[in-house]
């Protein structure tokens, strides 16, 4: 839990957007993670149908992800990140009333996508935002705290769905209403620090990106992370109750283990990272490794729950730290930019991890471990990548110079 000192470092406007991702974060949590179990148990739709939708949405959300970085430096972080609020409000309005109204799946699916698309564009306006209001470890901290915000927020969705309402109507009804709250408190309430404007995208900036060898292998690694680490919410859900056969009643507790595990471990975690970016990513990626490698063997609840305990210290070690060498990397005018190339990335694995997950698991009927040999070799692979990194961050302490021998020749 944060201590004093802690919330003495962070800035007033920080602490906004904590509260207001715990408010967005709960009420996407209280919907959309029950995408794939309605289009699996209501509509009879297929895993690789399903899959296919959740790589559509990826990628989608990751070109949504690049604009929304160059339209942070250009218009600025604010009017990005309302202009997502707002365009989440109203497509999830748009999905409750396809539900009721029995719409067919195609028409679901696109709202769905089109959803993301308005979220991805809100993350490197976020992130930006929180690069500009802290440096050195207050920044790992701030983007650590904000973890803590989205994944409060995530557990208390899914807890407060899985207590109040199995109707998919009201939870995307909910969801509307809880993004039109958060709109209006950032409108309302959030202020931002000037900032340099980039100048217009030319080939020299793209050849400056793809020959930063540093900044292209952690985006590759990402890449890798981020197909593993989406397994958590589709594949899970399909894996735990079509191919294991527990009760779906107790998904939305099993995945709200995850987000409450994050709310607890972050912030310590965050001490940690600070003596080693590259150092967390690596340790990261094999914990993702040996939880989701450690799904072959589940049979019950509670070792499912152990598992994602593994893959939540992954997700603690190395999502923030990533996120961090990626702004530190980044020419302060041009921080929007790297964060929504690195977001490319990161979205583009997200996109091919629930499609990989749905194909593996329609190949092979009941407990086959398939899917999560590949993901363990997969987050080892990404391990392997972020130990090539070397960077020196700017705010770190020279090395003290060699104390001179007597005698010694200069």
């Amino acid at each position: 839990m944060p201590s004093p000192s802690f919330v003495r470092r962070q800035p007033p406007e920080l602490w906004l957007l904590f509260v207001g991702r715990v408010i967005t974060a709960a009420g996407f949590s209280f919907s959309f993670p029950f995408f794939a179990l309605y289009a699996s148990d209501k509509l009879k739709v297929s895993g690789t149908v399903i899959g296919l939708t959740f790589f559509a949405r990826g990628v989608v959300g990751g070109i949504s992800r690049y604009f929304g970085g160059e339209l942070a430096d250009r218009l600025g972080r604010k009017i990005v990140m309302q202009t997502a609020l707002a365009g989440r409000a109203v497509t999830s309005a748009a999905i409750t009333w396809e539900i009721w109204a029995g719409k067919p799946f195609a028409w679901i699916a696109a709202t769905f996508i089109a959803s993301d698309l308005f979220g991805q564009l809100f993350e490197p306006s976020s992130q930006a935002y929180v690069s500009d209001m802290t440096s050195g470890r207050a920044r790992i901290e701030g983007f650590g705290l904000v973890r803590m915000g989205i994944n409060a927020g995530w557990a208390l969705g899914l807890v407060l769905h899985g207590f109040l309402t199995q109707s998919y109507v009201l939870a995307f009804g909910v969801t509307a209403g809880v993004f039109t709250l958060s709109l209006t408190l950032f409108t309302l309430f959030l202020h931002e620090k000037p900032h340099t404007a980039s100048g217009r995208f030319t080939i020299g900036d793209v050849r400056t990106l793809v020959g930063n060898r540093q900044f292209r292998t952690l985006c590759l690694s990402t890449l890798l992370v981020g197909v593993v680490a989406s397994q958590l919410v589709p594949s899970t859900s399909i894996y735990v109750t079509r191919h294991v056969g527990l009760a779906v009643a107790g998904i939305p507790f099993l995945i709200a283990l995850n987000g409450g595990l994050v709310f607890l471990l972050q912030i310590p975690a965050s001490r940690w990272i600070d003596t080693g970016l590259v150092r967390a990513l690596v340790v990261g990626a094999f914990c993702y490794a040996a939880g989701y490698g450690s799904y072959a063997l589940g049979t019950q609840y509670w070792h499912f729950a152990l598992c994602i305990l593994a893959v939540t210290c992954g997700e603690i070690l190395a999502q923030p730290a990533a996120t961090t060498l990626a702004s530190e990397m980044a020419p302060d005018a041009q921080r929007g930019r790297y964060l929504g190339v690195f977001g490319l990335a990161n979205n583009f694995g997200w996109s091919l991890g629930p499609a990989l997950g749905g194909s593996l698991l329609d190949l092979r009927a009941g407990r086959s471990p398939i899917l999560w040999l590949a993901l363990a070799a997969i987050a080892s692979l990404a391990a392997a990548g972020f130990s090539s990194i070397r960077f020196r961050r700017p705010d770190a302490h020279p090395a003290p110079e060699p104390v001179p021998v007597a005698g010694a020749s200069a």
